[in-house]
């Protein structure tokens, strides 16, 4: 059993209690060690206003990766605009940089299910209810872009990649320098936090991101300058 595995198993042991719902089991596919039943949506109150059927298979990455999740009752459709890999139908609990970066600062299962699952399964109520998501990022590559540009605060594509150039090559400017975005502004008022939050990937990892910016199909047109 791989240590993603025995961490896994480890944990489920650990929260079964609170999660009633849930049995430790293995996948029948892969036989990973497995949290199979039901996850109860509550209210403020703690009402119960909602109940999914689901799996939670760990992956030998884990915990540096989240586990995959299975809606198992055919209930959220198998289907990328609903946030589901429609290849094997696990579920696309959020973008790929927000995943890693979660994962680098530590994450256990308790922790996934209640700050990751549960926002994903009360987003995926929400369209059930209302025919749309609230505040719903774009799946895949066009997602992780929209983090970036959040994270940057801006929708110029050159700008990121090159403040990510900067951030790879690990030297924060003094906190009272002009950032290096050339906003004007001092560091501290501009792009501290984003440098200090991006600053968690690897140079592998940064290299990756950039390489899916310029290679995205949003940025045709810049391809060429960003090269």
């Amino acid at each position: 059993m791989s240590n993603g595995f025995q961490i896994f198993k480890k944990e489920a042991e650990l929260i079964q209690n609170e999660y009633p719902g849930l049995k430790l089991d293995a996948d029948e596919m892969t036989n990973a060690p497995c949290l199979s039943g039901i996850i109860q949506l509550e209210s403020e109150n703690g009402d119960v206003i909602d109940r999914y059927k689901l799996k939670i298979v760990a992956i030998p990455e884990y915990p540096t990766r989240f586990p995959y999740v299975f809606e198992t009752e055919g209930r959220i459709p198998l289907n990328i605009d609903w946030h589901v890999y429609p290849n094997d139908g696990h579920c696309c609990i959020s973008s790929f940089p927000e995943e890693i970066l979660t994962c680098k600062k530590g994450i256990n299962l308790r922790d996934f299910i209640e700050n990751h699952l549960k926002p994903y399964l009360f987003s995926q109520k929400y369209r059930e209810d209302n025919g749309f998501f609230l505040l719903e990022r774009a799946h895949g590559v066009k997602g992780n872009v929209q983090f970036f540009i959040d994270a940057f605060k801006t929708n110029d594509l050159i700008l990121i990649v090159n403040g990510l150039r900067f951030i790879k090559k690990r030297k924060e400017p003094n906190r009272v320098s002009l950032c290096f975005c050339e906003s004007g502004q001092k560091f501290r008022n501009c792009h501290r936090e984003t440098y200090r939050m991006l600053s968690i990937f690897s140079d592998h990892e940064i290299e990756f991101f950039i390489n899916m910016i310029v290679r995205y199909g949003y940025a045709s047109s810049l391809i060429n300058t960003l090269l």
